[in-house]
C-alpha cells in the first residue's frame, strides 16, 4: 500500500464513545448535532408506573456516554463542551470504536426488537441476583444460556443448586 493510501485511510472519520456527566446525554447530543458533528445516542423504551398512569420514557441505552464520529485529529476539542466529561481511551489517545461494532449496534436499534440494557456478564463471575424470589442470593454463573438466561450455582449444604434466571434479574458483585 502505498504512503497516500496509508494517509487517505487514516483521515477517515472513526466513531468514538464520549463520556458525560449524569442525565446530560440529550443536552450533550443536541450541542454536538448543532455543531456539525455526527453523533449518536442509542435510545430505548422504558416503561414506568407512575401513581396515575403508565408512561412510556425514551431513555439512554448506555447512560453516561454518546458516540461520536470524527476525525482522529479532532476528538479533543469536544470535551470543553459543557456536560461533556472525556473520550474512552486505552494509552496515549481516545480508542475508535471498531465500525463493525457500530453496524452492529445499528442494526440491532433499526430491528425494531425490544432492547434493555444489561450489565457485562461473564461465565465464572460472581452475581447476586437483584429482583424476584430468590433477590440476595448470590453466586457463580456456571453457563450463559441463549444469550438471555443465565445458570447460578447456589451453594446449600455442600451441594450445588442450578436455578435459571433471566439475565437482567442479576449484577455483578462488587
Amino acid at each position: 500500500m502505498s504512503t497516500s493510501a496509508q494517509f487517505a485511510l487514516s483521515a477517515q472519520p472513526d466513531w468514538f464513545a464520549l463520556r458525560v456527566k449524569p442525565h446530560a446525554e440529550r443536552s450533550l447530543f443536541a450541542a454536538l448535532r448543532s455543531n456539525g458533528v455526527d453523533a449518536m445516542l442509542p435510545l430505548y423504551p422504558d416503561r414506568r408506573q407512575w401513581s396515575d398512569r403508565l408512561k412510556t420514557l425514551d431513555r439512554p441505552l448506555f447512560p453516561g456516554y454518546l458516540f461520536c464520529r470524527l476525525l482522529p485529529s479532532t476528538p479533543l476539542k469536544l470535551v470543553t463542551l459543557p456536560g461533556a466529561i472525556g473520550f474512552v481511551h486505552f494509552g496515549a489517545g481516545p480508542a475508535p470504536i471498531p465500525d463493525p461494532e457500530i453496524q452492529a449496534l445499528l442494526q440491532i436499534l433499526d430491528s425494531g426488537r425490544r432492547l434493555r440494557p444489561l450489565a457485562l456478564i461473564r461465565e465464572g463471575q460472581l452475581v447476586r441476583v437483584v429482583s424476584g424470589p430468590l433477590a440476595g442470593l448470590t453466586g457463580p454463573v456456571l453457563r450463559i444460556k441463549d444469550g438471555h438466561c443465565l445458570v447460578v450455582s447456589v451453594e446449600i449444604l455442600q451441594r450445588s443448586v442450578a436455578v435459571t434466571l433471566d439475565g437482567d434479574s442479576v449484577m455483578p458483585c462488587a
